[in-house]
């Protein structure tokens, strides 16, 4: 419980007194926000409404949260806040709230709303006749808002003391949301994440269509199905050939076939267990089967962690052009289950760190230093450093695509280093170099070009250069082929005419997208062959 709990939904869904019961059972401080609004405006919450009106008090609510979100932050300490009705309705703050503390949204039918508001009374958007009118439209109006939380608790015909279990549970998790309006989800990262969260996530499912690849079946399938057997829902099994040269429409028509086959419909449940190969497929195949069904992600790399599980970008490759072909599908909820990793190579598990590196240059300059100091068998061994370095990945990858779910601006920072990397993984066939090596030498290779644009700070360079060297990754860019790279950048999917937007470093934290002649970037990119001084 390290992050401030925030209780938000419609008004007599019970957040003050479930605040003031969970309070008293941990022991932490307590924030009613309206007491904190009513003894600004020196009144009741209905007479400022009477007298000031909602947009002066609106104004005093978004102060007064961000000044207890500031508070947390300075004084270290995780309060549980019992907000307003409408305290989370502007997305920047509630965005803020999502990447800062862990937002939970009681909920009650629009019928118990009205009984409980008849009975206490003072209820300035919901007062007079039409009581349960009036909660259904204000519940259909806020409904994208209140989606967007880490969990969505009902409390119809339930104990306040009942309803604070199952907060406290939430939020001892600590997942991380991701914000997507309806379709938003949560990131549940812990050891033995997919025995604990995979059963409670199937209820309702009338089949599962297990999708994983011929290693990730040897080494965990029979772990997964012992999960999903006692559920007592059909399952049935694609298990595809390992590799990215698997990424292809042939591969997702299998998918389609295996499911028309065991006659899956749209309350079946599709589960991607695998790397970031398996997880995009599957979540395309969701996407495209019966026009949309529910997916689940359970990766089981570091790279597919930290970098594909998060973002609902689900395709497939079309020849080198890679992840050309695809859709934004939004998982049910993603699993990252660190016991999975103990199987994982030694080889992938540091090429993902360029995604962590990567990461931590977009926007936690916490997590890049935590890299440089701790020793590198720490972070191939330790479940609790892997924990902490997944969860501040999957954070910061949260909050940019929470930002920008299609990206069409934001997001695009993201893709930091994959430039020049995807182009280099592409003249490799794919095969000499990992997508994370692939990575780290478009991470050079896009601090060299910031330096070279002015835009990257040289110390800066040298820093993530040595970070990616320290971590046993390939940095030396001038011996890779990138006389035959230069064609493939061209295909790059941010490239519009004849620019492409590159994504530059400027600080640790804080990247910028500029815009390239696609020329330009050539010809910088063909200066990278020559040694750095």
């Amino acid at each position: 419980m390290l992050r401030p709990l925030l209780l938000s939904g419609s008004m007599a869904t019970g957040k003050s007194t479930v605040a003031r019961l969970l309070a008293g059972h941990v022991g932490r401080r307590l924030v009613d926000l309206d007491e904190r609004i009513e003894a600004r405006f020196g009144k009741r919450i209905a007479e400022v409404f009477a007298t000031d009106g909602e947009p002066a008090f609106r104004q005093v609510e978004r102060e007064e949260l961000g000044r207890t979100l500031d508070e947390a932050r300075t004084q270290g300490d995780a309060p549980i806040v019992a907000l307003g009705g409408g305290a989370l309705l502007p997305r920047d703050l509630r965005l803020r709230a999502l990447d800062e503390g862990i937002v939970i949204t009681l909920e009650a039918s629009p019928a118990e709303i009205a009984r409980r508001a008849a009975q206490s009374g003072g209820r300035p958007l919901l007062d007079g006749a039409g009581l349960e009118r009036r909660a259904a439209e204000l519940s259909a109006q806020r409904a994208p808002a209140y989606a967007e939380a880490h969990a969505r608790i009902a409390t119809d015909g339930r104990s306040p003391d009942s309803v604070a279990t199952a907060v406290l549970e939430v939020w001892r998790r600590d997942p991380v949301a991701v914000a997507a309006g309806t379709a938003s989800y949560v990131v549940d990262i812990a050891v033995d994440a997919l025995k604990e969260r995979l059963p409670e996530l199937s209820r309702g499912a009338s089949s599962f269509l297990f999708v994983t690849d011929a290693n990730v079946s040897m080494a965990h399938g029979a772990s997964a199905h012992k999960v999903l057997g006692p559920l007592g829902v059909p399952v049935a099994e694609v298990v595809l050939e390992p590799g990215e040269r698997q990424k292809h429409a042939g591969t997702v028509e299998q998918i389609w076939r295996a499911a028309l086959a065991a006659g899956a419909d749209r309350k079946s449940l599709f589960v991607g267990l695998g790397g970031g190969v398996v997880t995009d497929i599957t979540g395309f195949a969701a996407a495209t089967w019966m026009r949309g069904v529910s997916w689940i992600g359970v990766p089981t790399t570091l790279l597919a962690m930290v970098d594909a599980s998060v973002g609902g970008k689900t395709g497939v490759d079309l020849m080198s052009a890679k992840n050309a072909v695809g859709a934004f599908w939004q998982p049910l909820r993603v699993l990252c289950d660190i016991e999975l990793l103990a199987t994982e190579s030694e080889r992938g598990f540091r090429g993902a760190l360029a995604e962590v590196v990567k990461t931590a240059l977009i926007g936690d300059p916490g997590l890049l230093e935590l890299l440089e100091s701790a020793p590198l068998e720490l972070v191939q061994w330790s479940p609790e450093l892997r924990v902490e370095i997944v969860r501040r990945s999957i954070r910061v990858k949260a909050r940019v695509v929470s930002e920008d779910e299609r990206e069409s601006g934001r997001r695009a920072v993201l893709n930091l280093g994959h430039t020049v990397g995807h182009a280099l993984e592409a003249v490799s066939g794919y095969s000499r170099l990992t997508h994370g090596e692939a990575v780290s030498l478009g991470l050079v290779a896009a601090l060299r070009i910031g330096v070279g644009l002015g835009v990257t700070p040289p110390e800066l360079a040298k820093r993530g250069e040595a970070l990616l060297a320290r971590l046993r990754l390939p940095t030396d860019v001038a011996s890779e082929p990138l006389e035959d790279s230069l064609r493939l950048i061209g295909h790059d999917k941010k490239r519009a005419g004849k620019h492409v937007r590159f994504i530059v470093a400027k600080a640790p934290g804080a990247v910028d997208a500029i815009d390239l002649e696609l020329s330009s970037l050539q010809a910088l990119t063909r200066g990278l062959a020559a040694p750095a001084a």
